[in-house]
């Protein structure tokens, strides 16, 4: 998994109205825990916030928080969006080392066509994102699963997916990842 930058600064506001106030001006508010001494409440530029949520694969961000000259190593672990206006409004960091044990989301990637598709089926993914328990280190961009060999109503199961080294699941091997069926 790829690493990510992003500068915060530290943060005062607290509260409803200097929240939204702070987010009038351009930044977006979040807060850091865990691996580090109490809570941190920070902020970000939205435009830089825009920027890494556009480069990332997926929800599970690994980022390299740059805390005022400080580099701290951070798993984003929520993003609260306001839709209507199609903005975060407020992220939550998990400080992270490379050897702590975290959970979270990888994406399912469908490699191949398959074979019923000759035979006019199609393909439905069915689990686009599955939940990991791994080492920070050890956090795979995607699973890839190869559906070459799926005929007209079959099915791919997370049992049939090779998962990547000292990474596990809670799903258990029934959970039908994609199937090719006739539309």
């Amino acid at each position: 998994m790829k690493t990510l930058n992003l500068n915060v600064t530290k943060r005062e506001a607290v509260g409803t109205g200097k929240l939204n106030a702070l987010r009038a001006q351009g930044y977006v508010p979040g807060v850091i825990y865990g691996a580090v001494e109490g809570n941190i409440n920070v902020a970000a530029k939205a435009s830089d916030v825009r920027v890494l949520l556009n480069e990332a694969d997926n929800d599970g961000i690994l980022v390299n928080l740059n805390l005022d000259g400080k580099e701290v190593l951070a798993l984003v672990k929520d993003i609260q969006r306001n839709w209507l206006v199609d903005g975060v409004t407020h992220l939550d960091f998990q400080a992270v080392t490379p050897d702590s044990v975290v959970k979270t989301k990888v994406l399912v990637k469908l490699n191949g066509t398959p074979a019923g598709v000759a035979m006019g089926g199609q393909v439905h993914q069915i689990v686009y994102e599955i939940p990991v328990k791994c080492a920070v280190k050890d956090i795979p961009c995607c699973v890839s699963a190869d559906i070459t060999a799926l005929k007209l109503n079959e099915s791919l199961r997370l049992a049939q997916v090779e998962m990547p080294a000292n990474v596990t699941t809670p799903f258990n091997g029934t959970v039908v990842l994609a199937s090719v069926v006739k539309p």
